[in-house]
């Protein structure tokens, strides 16, 4: 039997404790699913404001001593864990919770009013210099340091400094996990030297980026091994169009970058069991379908048209979500036989210009700003379609559950949607979803007008492709098991002693 591994995440993030988005549900959820197959696995996090301080159990450091910029920072760790039955059994992921009143006792996790925290490389370099502080600390060096996106990307470049002069680390590899390559922790260059980035690693090929600091770059360059959250998004981050400007570096890595795909937390999302929801229903009986669908309209005061299809988007109003094409096809989109519903927060230019539409006297387009999880799973219950019209996707998750909702999704081919959403083959008449190419007004109306056609002229066909939808599963035992391949050819490989250059 292989050995079990002593692994420690450390994220910005953890669904249960703070959350902004998807990285902290797949973090959870992946912890969780490697502690079920036996692995000693515990997460560093933030003690951010937000955390409720029930979660709070103990103390597992009391005056833990960080070193950075001249000195040494003190701080506190705390101790919680995430709890769930399996099985039959109780089962804990411990998480450490980094104390430190200045850095993260802050409103938000990032930043407030649109505008990051200009102090983030200090908050977020001071969390990756102290889980191997913390490592040492407990006695407990973990085989494996996993990273999540820039934020905890330095941690790879400091456990490779540590091999160098600490024997405890020799064996000790680093991932750095990928979510979204588009975030890459840019700063100010003169911040390399309170970070303890070497002179020798601040150039044009490792942490420096056009004069500037670069975290995500320096930090993967420095890691043993790299993935991404879908196979897709692996080959798109490999492209002058889909690296964010660092493909050259991504495809330096060769063998050792990955791409693996994130898994659907099927006890939150099933319509089979969904308490969000005003009606449950399976694949061999849609009625609740009927129900939540009659539910959802009247909740958003759009005319009860059961007959009429209806699509549905829960999103973040940013840029990387399509709006740009989005906002000018609604006008011709709107113009078809159907009903919109689109929940979601973010950038106030683009809530402002959906809003105006919503006023606009269309009477079959409702926008709802804001985040409300009921309504988020009423609306993936409710639709008949699901819209995504991503720039690019690293995995995407609401695909994901409206296909187990059966709800068609119309989705832009890149990453994790095109590894998930079969685009529907009018020959065979077989797929889950509409998939369509381009990023442009007019391939997305295209395709909005081909699922239509679909919906209203092929009603058997529809059905079927709802059937085949239902039955998907993207699970995270199957992740989990690509992540142990992951931490296992890292650990049967020489460490890396400098970054890749």
């Amino acid at each position: 039997m292989a050995k079990h591994l002593k692994i420690l995440v450390i994220t910005s993030e953890i669904g249960g404790f703070s959350k902004s988005g998807g990285l902290a549900d797949a973090v959870g959820a992946l912890s969780q699913q490697l502690v079920r197959m036996g692995h000693d696995l515990r997460v560093l996090t933030p003690a951010y404001a937000c955390v409720n301080q029930q979660h709070i159990a103990s103390t597992a450091a009391q005056s833990l001593k960080v070193p950075l910029d001249t000195g040494e920072i003190l701080c506190r760790v705390l101790e919680s864990s995430l709890e769930e039955v399996h099985q039959g059994h109780q089962l804990k992921v411990p998480i450490y919770l980094l104390e430190h009143e200045h850095y993260f006792f802050r409103k938000e996790l990032y930043g407030e009013l649109g505008e990051e925290y200009p102090d983030n490389a200090q908050r977020f370099g001071f969390l990756s210099k102290a889980a191997l502080q913390l490592a040492q600390e407990l006695n407990w060096i973990p085989d494996i340091f996993h990273a999540h996106d820039w934020h905890t990307a330095l941690v790879p470049y400091f456990l490779m400094k540590k091999r160098q002069t600490d024997s405890q680390f020799q064996k000790s590899r680093s991932i750095l996990t990928i979510h979204n390559a588009g975030y890459q922790g840019r700063y100010p260059g003169y911040l390399n030297s309170w970070l303890h980035i070497e002179d020798t690693h601040f150039h044009a090929d490792c942490f420096e980026d056009h004069g500037g600091l670069n975290l995500l770059k320096g930090g993967m360059l420095s890691a043993d091994r790299v993935n991404t959250v879908s196979p897709g998004y692996a080959e798109e981050l490999k492209t002058h169009l889909g690296g964010h400007g660092l493909h050259p570096f991504y495809q330096r890595l060769e063998d050792d970058f990955t791409g693996i795909l994130n898994g659907c937390d099927y006890h939150q999302w099933n319509p089979e069991t969904d308490p969000h929801i005003p009606a449950n229903y399976s694949s061999s009986d849609l009625s609740g379908k009927a129900l939540c669908k009659q539910a959802l309209l009247e909740q958003v005061k759009l005319p009860n048209q059961p007959q009429t299809p209806l699509i549905g988007m829960v999103s973040r109003l940013t840029g990387q979500k399509g709006f740009s094409f989005l906002i000018p096809a609604l006008e011709e989109i709107l113009k078809e036989d159907l009903q919109f519903v689109l929940l979601g927060d973010g950038e106030p230019g683009i809530a402002g210009a959906l809003e105006k539409i919503s006023k606009s006297g269309a009477n079959n387009f409702s926008f709802q700003l804001g985040y409300d999880n009921r309504l988020a799973h009423l609306i993936e219950a409710g639709s008949d379609l699901y819209l995504m019209p991503s720039l690019y996707e690293p995995c995407g998750l609401n695909q994901i559950y409206s296909l187990r909702y059966g709800t068609l999704p119309i989705v832009r081919a890149v990453g994790g949607l095109k590894d998930t959403v079969e685009d529907y083959d009018q020959k065979t008449g077989k797929g889950t979803g509409f998939v369509f190419q381009e990023p442009s007004s007019e391939d997305l109306t295209r395709c909005v007008r081909r699922a239509l056609k679909n919906f209203h002229g092929q009603p058997k066909s529809f059905s079927q492709m709802v059937s085949s939808a239902m039955k998907k599963r993207f699970q995270w035992e199957e992740a989990g098991k690509e992540y142990l391949k992951l931490y296992r050819r890292a650990l049967s490989s020489e460490a890396a002693n400098n970054p890749r250059t």
